[in-house]
This record gives structure tokens, sequence and C-alpha cells, in this order.
């Protein structure tokens, strides 16, 4: 092959090659229904946040496990705690987490999740954050919805690059603003997964 041949044959592959965009495209998750599912970079605590709404909503328990770090921990609120004494809440940590996450989200048909609902402290300390919400849920399933809410505290810590989020603290359920009923927190469903047998 002359130079000339060799020159048109790169500059074909290299027009191949930048114009595909295979190679430089992000991959996107999917969601059990085919849907892409775009994840931002976990490049803020508020990005990680964004990212767990994200994976509730479509239900896509591998996105959520992204968001959390290898030394993860939840706490459950007082009324959980007191709904289900047996359960070892000083034990939940990632695993304990991810299975109850794909089992919550592999059983119901759909979750409109805010976690920003209403602000109420965040702190900042170079690579670790702390903040706190009240965060609301409404879970479809069974041809209704379940709403919950609740007061949570959320802490974060830098991993290389990437914020994770270390702690899910519910403190306590909250009134739905609406009618003034009291709400449990997403506790509630982790109390009966665990109770149940799982994880």
């Amino acid at each position: 092959m002359n130079r000339r041949h060799a020159g048109l044959f790169l500059a074909f592959w290299f027009t191949a090659l930048f114009t595909s965009g295979c190679f430089f495209t992000p991959r996107e998750a999917q969601d059990p229904g085919g849907e892409q599912i775009t994840y931002i970079e976990q490049s803020s605590p508020e990005n990680v946040i964004a990212n767990i709404e994200t994976a509730l909503s479509h239900r896509d328990p591998a996105g959520y496990e992204r968001q959390i770090a290898e030394e993860f921990s939840y706490q459950p609120d007082s009324d959980t705690e007191a709904s289900y004494p047996g359960v070892d809440w000083l034990g939940w940590d990632r695993e304990q987490e991810f299975a109850f996450m794909s089992d919550f989200l592999g059983n119901v048909d759909g979750v409109a999740v805010d976690m920003k609902d209403v602000e109420i402290f965040t702190q900042w300390s170079g690579s670790e954050a702390e903040l706190r919400y009240i965060y609301r849920a409404e879970v479809t399933e069974g041809g209704g919805e379940v709403p919950y809410r609740a007061s949570v505290t959320l802490e974060f810590r830098l991993d290389g690059t990437f914020w994770v989020l270390t702690r899910w603290f519910d403190e306590q359920g909250e009134e739905d603003p609406g009618t003034g009923s009291p709400l449990p927190s997403l506790g509630q469903r982790r109390g009966a997964f665990a109770a149940a047998g799982g994880g």
C-alpha cells in the first residue's frame, strides 16, 4: 500500500472512529423496562443524593449500590427500632442494605422520592459532609400508593475522587404536610424485610 492509499485509509478510519462515538460515549445503566438510566458524576454529596433518587425511581439496586461506601451503615428511627426489636440494626452494613434494596425495588411497582423535600442542615469539613433533610417517598404497589416521610441525616465521605454515602440515619417519621397525619420512615420497610429473614 503506497503512502497515498495509507493516508486515505487512516483518514477514513479516524473519521469513522470519532463520528461513531462508540468509544467515547459514557455507558448508561438500563432499567428492568429497558429504559436508559443516566447517573451523574459523584463529584458532590448532592450529586450522590440525585443518583439515589434516580436509582430508586428506576428501581435500579445496582445504581443505588454504587452510591454507598464499603463501610456503610444504616440506623433506624426509634419507632422502627421499637417495631422490630429483633433486627440486628448495629450490624446493618452495605451488604444488608443492598440485599434490602434489591428485594424492595424488585417487588414494588414504582417509587417516587424526593430526598431533599425540606433542607434542615448541611455541614462540610474537607472530605466529609453531613446533610440533614426531610425526605418523602410514595411507593406504588398492589394497585395503591403507600406514603413515607421522615427526617434523615446523611453522611458522606470523599473516596478518592468520588463522594459516597457512609451513613443513613432515619431520625423520625414526619407528618404528611397535607393531612397532618404521621407517616413512617422507609426504615419500616427495612425492618419488615429483615424480620422476614431477608439478608
